[in-house]
């Protein structure tokens, strides 16, 4: 197991993905991701589409969803499309799916990313939040 050194080295390089993927493997193909408007989902989705993939990402925050539909768009020349909602409402994704589905045609691949987080010791986490972590992380992901 490498060391604690090891692993917060900034200095190791990331591996393009081109290096690894053909740069067209995801031409044509459509995804939806829940919680891409920020952090490693929204990096998620901008790989998928520097290899060709059009997407659509669903989160809570329109004025996030828009500034980064926009940038991603523009930094991978693929389109990228979003609606606002709630993961824990069914009736919020199955808009975004239809949304989705009637701008692209259908739905290649999901990263069901959008995650409840509370950043403190699980003594500290309410019933009413670790509730919240399971319908969002585990249950949602199950019935989306």
């Amino acid at each position: 197991m490498p060391s604690n050194d090891t692993l917060n080295n900034n200095s190791m390089a990331n591996v393009p993905s081109s290096s690894v993927f053909k740069d067209d493997i995801f031409r044509g193909k459509v995804l939806f991701c829940t919680g891409g408007g920020t952090g490693i989902c929204q990096k998620m989705v901008e790989a998928v589409m520097r290899h060709g993939a059009s997407a659509f990402i669903f989160g809570r925050r329109e004025n996030v969803l828009h500034a980064t539909s926009s940038d991603l768009s523009r930094h991978t020349l693929q389109r990228c499309s979003y609606a606002s909602g709630d993961v824990r409402s069914i009736e919020s994704l199955e808009r975004a799916v239809a949304k989705c589905i009637s701008e692209y045609g259908r739905i290649d691949f999901v990263i069901a990313g959008a995650a409840g987080n509370f950043l403190c010791p699980i003594d500290q986490l309410s019933p009413n939040a670790f509730k919240s972590v399971v319908e969002i992380d585990l249950v949602r992901c199950f019935i989306g």
